[in-house]
């Protein structure tokens, strides 16, 4: 989950900046993440306003633009209601209805479901300046066909790793070849007594990906192994271990 924030200034004039800072949020929703199957008609998800005060929030979704805004929106889905009030420790549901093309039916595709958070600027001092701070969350979409009849969960099973140097440094290549998103939260790789830690980000299904991290001193000896760290569709972390034998 990304969250930014909008900072307006009220006065004679407006100011805005979009900047991505670690806050808490307090519209917040229930899962991490929204798994919609392709014979699903709607996916509800739930909001909650954890405030002692009302917030309005507005809601849409992109293909791959963070920096993405109702205006310029262009998520293949229709979001219901699309902005609303939501009551002090209430929650609130959303519709979400798929309304694109056919997408590919051997493997998931994603998108992007961004919520902003406006509260009540304060009434008292009107005349003065005040300065109201906007939450965006954005949460990722996974759209899943309903052809793939195999278990996200064992998704690891088909994922391989090769390790080698590269640009003063270690490369490591995962291989993904599941036909699901593979969200990394972390890695290592151990080499005799040597650990080091792998810098990850989320690996596309069926492709490849080459995460490299500079240290001239690790030794590559094999057998190595790499543990690391999915996020599964519950959001919950599962950590498994693939060792790697010899160089491709």
């Amino acid at each position: 989950m990304q969250l930014s924030f909008v900072l307006l200034r009220v006065s004679l004039f407006i100011v805005i900046f979009f900047q991505v800072y670690f806050v808490n949020a307090s519209v917040v929703m229930t899962n991490t993440r929204v798994i919609y199957p392709s014979d699903a008609k709607e996916r509800t998800v739930q909001l909650t306003n954890n405030d002692a005060f009302p917030n309005v929030v507005q809601v849409w979704t992109d293909t791959h633009s963070p920096e993405s805004t109702p205006d310029n929106a262009d998520g293949p889905f229709v979001v219901l209601p699309a902005i609303f009030r939501i009551e002090p420790k209430r929650g609130q549901l959303i519709r979400l209805i798929y309304s694109g093309d056919e997408l590919p039916k051997d493997r998931e595709s994603i998108f992007y479901l961004n919520f902003l958070q406006i509260p009540p600027l304060a009434k008292a001092n009107a005349g003065d300046n005040q300065m109201l701070v906007m939450l965006k969350n954005r949460v990722k979409i996974f759209y899943r066909p309903i052809e793939l009849k195999l278990n996200p969960d064992d998704m690891y099973k088909d994922i391989k790793f090769n390790i080698k140097y590269a640009n003063n440094g270690v490369a490591v290549e995962v291989d993904n070849g599941s036909a699901f998103f593979a969200s990394f939260v972390d890695m290592k790789i151990t080499s005799e007594k040597q650990e080091l830690v792998i810098p990850v980000n989320m690996v596309e299904p069926k492709s490849i990906f080459t995460f490299e991290v500079k240290n001239q001193q690790f030794v590559l000896t094999y057998p190595m192994t790499v543990e690391f760290t999915l996020v599964n569709d519950f959001g919950g972390f599962v950590t498994r271990e693939y060792t790697v034998k010899n160089k491709y």
